[in-house]
């Protein structure tokens, strides 16, 4: 790869670089050798958040797949996964094909994916990374066949896995009540298309900067998520 004067922060008047040269260079961005603003990772910030992360989730028993789509650093992704990261989670096909590559094996797109164009690329991904598993949103029975037309248009063998959507009202996505998402879920236990792995939430819309307020409205969120868990359960 180069660095050239294309590049945010690059010298215009300095010749291209190969990256790997960089280092090389003897650039001290407080000394004014580079062009502001830019960001900057201090490697022993970079390994100490590392490792706090690691001890946070091994303490609890917890898996993270930390969202890939604000760095688009591979070389960032290797770092974390080596740290104990179940996966890296993304915000649509073209980012988690970047992940792929690169060796990522168990990616979460945290979206709905359902034109035919993203379920072309991704099914072409699918096919040409051995042992990648990709995990996309769903919260619709109008998705649902979106998606079982498009296989039945390509006639494709592809069976995606996915993650049922709970919603919270006024907000972007989700299935709004338990009865919703259970058919869904029952619709998806029928379909030839998709395959249920779990039930998924986004607690962050709940937000409001009042700590008793937030617990409360993220528990019964969780309390949401863990009866729809034990209803399809229940349903097979």
């Amino acid at each position: 790869m180069q660095l050239n004067a294309a590049c945010k922060g690059y010298p215009l008047h300095l010749d291209p670089i190969e990256l790997k040269d960089a280092g090389a260079q003897g650039w001290r961005v407080l000394q004014g050798d580079l062009s502001f603003p830019l960001a900057v990772l201090k490697n022993s910030a970079l390994q100490h958040n590392l490792n706090w992360m690691k001890n946070f989730c091994q303490t609890r028993g917890l898996d993270i797949a930390p969202h890939g789509k604000t760095t688009m650093s591979p070389e960032l992704y290797a770092r974390q996964l080596a740290a104990g990261a179940w996966g890296i989670s993304f915000a649509n096909v073209f980012q988690a094909s970047l992940g792929a590559r690169h060796g990522v094996r168990r990616i979460i797109i945290a979206n709905q994916v359902f034109q035919a164009v993203d379920l072309d690329s991704l099914s072409a991904l699918l096919s040409e990374h051995a042992g990648l598993r990709v995990f996309f949103l769903i919260d619709s029975l109008a998705q649902l066949r979106l998606i079982e037309e498009w296989r039945v248009q390509r006639q494709s063998n592809s069976v995606f896995t996915v993650l049922l959507e709970l919603g919270i009202d006024g907000k972007r996505t989700g299935c709004r009540d338990h009865q919703q998402a259970l058919t869904l879920a029952q619709c998806i236990r029928r379909s030839p298309a998709v395959q249920l792995a779990g039930i998924e939430c986004y607690e962050g819309a709940l937000a409001t900067c009042n700590h008793a307020q937030d617990q409360a409205s993220v528990a019964a969120l969780m309390a949401r998520v863990q009866q729809m868990a034990m209803a399809c359960e229940a349903n097979g």
